[in-house]
Order: structure tokens, then C-alpha cells, then sequence
């Protein structure tokens, strides 16, 4: 394996829009030469929610670096703000929204389990799709009551 060393200005990281405002920031990727990370940063507009998902293949840590975020866990609702983070393990069933009156800014860790992209599998639909593909987009619907109407 060649050694990868990589310094990644935010200002220079790719856009990727995600629906209703929802913008991902990829940081590592397999094109940077990471075989087992995956992590960007994402941001939310008020409002805004990823519906109830789960990775197959990763394990995921989220910390808030901005905000008020819901994010639910089963049947728990967790209320978190600036730097507080959650652990969750590969196949658990989660959704996450802005429950603030600001933006809010979220970093995100994927260990891969197995496979080399991380997976994303919609509780509503059972779609299973490769995070960051033209099909990782994030509906209205089953969206996580944050207290806010959707854009």
C-alpha cells in the first residue's frame, strides 16, 4: 500500500447537494487512497432532515460542529448540540435533523465494515444506494419532526 498524505482545504472540497438545501462536503475518499474511512462534512439548512436510514457496510460517528441537531436512534431522540457526537453501529436504523433557528454543520465518520463504499439503505423504501451517487438524495418524506417545515 502507498503512503497517502493529503492536506484538504474546505474551501476547496467538492459540493454535493443532497436535496432541500442539504449539502455534503466528501473529505476522504477511496480517490484520496483511504481504504477503510469515508468522512465529510455536511451542512443543514433550518429544517432540513435526512430521513430514517441505515449502512449496512459502516459504522458511522457524527459530531455537531454547529447548531442544534435531532438525531433519533430507534426509539430514542437525542438532542445535540456543538461537539456532542453519537456512535452507531453498521445496520442501525437513524435519521438526523436541523432542530435549530440557524444552520447547522455536522461532521461525519463511516468505518467501512467490508465492501469499499459506504451504503445507504432508506427505511421508507428499502433503496439501498452508494453514498455521494446522483440516487443519495434526501426526500421529504419520513423526514424527522425538527419543529420546522421542510423548504
Amino acid at each position: 500500500m502507498k503512503d497517502e498524505i493529503h492536506f484538504l482545504r474546505y474551501a476547496e472540497l467538492p459540493a454535493v447537494p443532497r436535496g432541500h438545501g442539504i449539502v455534503n462536503h466528501p473529505i476522504t475518499s477511496a480517490r484520496l487512497g483511504a481504504t477503510r474511512i469515508r468522512s465529510g462534512v455536511t451542512w443543514l439548512p433550518v429544517g432540513a432532515a435526512v430521513p430514517s436510514h441505515s449502512h449496512g457496510n459502516a459504522e458511522e460517528q457524527v459530531t455537531v460542529l454547529q447548531g442544534k441537531v435531532r438525531i433519533t436512534l430507534g426509539d430514542q431522540v437525542l438532542d445535540c448540540e456543538p461537539y456532542d457526537s453519537t456512535f452507531i453501529s453498521n445496520g442501525v436504523p437513524h435519521a438526523f435533523c436541523n432542530a435549530g433557528d440557524e444552520p447547522a454543520l455536522v461532521m461525519v465518520i463511516y468505518g467501512l465494515t467490508r465492501d469499499n463504499d459506504v451504503t445507504r439503505t432508506f427505511t421508507e423504501t428499502g433503496e439501498t444506494v452508494q453514498i455521494g451517487s446522483d440516487q443519495d438524495r434526501f426526500p421529504a418524506s419520513g423526514a424527522v419532526d425538527s419543529g420546522h417545515a421542510l423548504p
